[in-house]
């Protein structure tokens, strides 16, 4: 090494590069060698801007793009340095937000494909907790128990698209359910009342929801909607058998939309559920779950 002149070989070796991306820097104007020759066009650096190389990697490491890099050198300013940091800083917690959206979300599909998995076959009765939701509803345009399961997903696909342009994201068809009026249960009546869909829990703030409190409710799993009238039939039976009081309104609760053995298909699987409480003298209530 002479006047601390090294080839770009040299430069590459000693930085744990290569001549591609010197060459690139060159012509992005990062890193210009101090000499070229003119006859072979050979690049000739001195060793010193090693240290102009390891700014550049460094900034590269913290996610600016060769354009915001070379910014930074071009403009040779503290402040500037300063204020493209904190930009990046922004970006990066705009990022981050994002990434521990898109974790939570498949968090709560694998909870969901696990128990999708080990759900109870169909024509299953049994007593099932279900857990607290805030959902958004509204009334029931048409009975859906009259018509095709199409009319339910075409509903439900207007209302996800409600909520997104309200900036509601997290909503899906498979969290999603009808009810049927109490008073429609018990006179043998399997009429829609109302269609929902359960929403994160901070859309409170973006749009009017209610909260479905926790509790334990009798429940019968089917996969044909046509057949949700005889499937809603066989609950109240199954609370006398068990002993138990009903409490509030039917829910049929839209477990999955596609099918298991083929994701290019359509299948639906479906639970209806009615609260319960246990009557004061009875026994235990027997296959308790949760669902």
């Amino acid at each position: 090494m002479k006047n601390n002149k090294i080839t770009i070989g040299q430069m590459a070796k000693l930085n744990h590069t290569t001549l591609a991306t010197l060459r690139l820097y060159d012509e992005k104007g990062l890193l210009k060698p101090i000499e070229v020759n003119p006859k072979s066009n050979y690049r000739i650096y001195d060793v010193r801007q090693s240290m102009v190389f390891h700014m550049i990697q460094h900034n590269k490491d913290l996610g600016l793009s060769l354009k915001e890099i070379a910014a930074i050198l071009d403009h040779s300013s503290a402040d500037f340095l300063v204020h493209t940091y904190s930009q990046k800083v922004v970006e990066l917690d705009r990022k981050m937000r994002e990434l521990q959206w898109q974790k939570k979300e498949l968090q709560k599909v694998l909870r969901w494909n696990d128990y999708f998995t080990h759900r109870p076959p169909k024509d299953t009765l049994t007593i099932g907790y279900v857990p607290s939701a805030h959902v958004y509803t509204k009334k029931a345009v048409r009975n859906y128990f009259q018509e095709d399961f199409g009319s339910v997903v075409y509903d439900l696909s207007c209302m996800e698209g409600e909520l997104h342009k309200k900036k509601i994201r997290g909503v899906y068809p498979y969290n999603a359910f009808l009810t049927v009026k109490q008073e429609d249960f018990l006179a043998g009546r399997c009429r829609a009342d109302r269609i929902g869909m359960i929403v994160p829990d901070d859309s409170t703030e973006k749009v009017k929801t209610e909260t479905y409190e926790s509790s334990t409710c009798a429940c019968v799993y089917f996969e044909d909607f046509e057949q949700a009238p005889a499937y809603m039939e066989k609950l109240p039976a199954y609370c006398q058998q068990e002993n138990c009081t009903l409490l509030g309104d039917v829910t049929c609760q839209i477990i999955g939309l596609i099918d298991s053995q083929d994701f290019h298909k359509t299948a639906e699987v479906l639970r209806f559920q009615v609260p319960i409480q246990r009557d004061d003298n009875s026994a235990p209530l027997a296959g308790t779950t949760a669902v």
